[in-house]
């Protein structure tokens, strides 16, 4: 499930509930896009809660990052904290 960062409101979401696909530069949360927050997961702010943003701009978890977890076994090039 990759995810990203809502350039609006900082939250984490996913890129198929989001803009992520058709916005990439400036992608927004579905909660920014409609109103309302899908519901699917619990809204959190991606850089309080830890998130590492890589140069695609997808998020990671703090403990993936740690424990180089990574899907695909593709190596990812941390940019920071989200």
């Amino acid at each position: 499930m990759p995810l990203f960062k809502c350039c609006k409101c900082g939250c984490v979401e996913n890129t198929t509930l989001g803009d992520f696909w058709t916005n990439q530069i400036e992608p927004i949360c579905s909660e920014c896009e409609t109103g309302k927050w899908h519901g699917r997961f619990l809204k959190i702010n991606a850089t309080e809660a830890g998130y590492y943003k890589d140069s695609n701009g997808f998020l990671y978890p703090e403990d993936e990052v740690d424990n180089n977890v990574w899907t695909y076994n593709t190596t990812i090039k941390m940019i920071g904290r989200a």
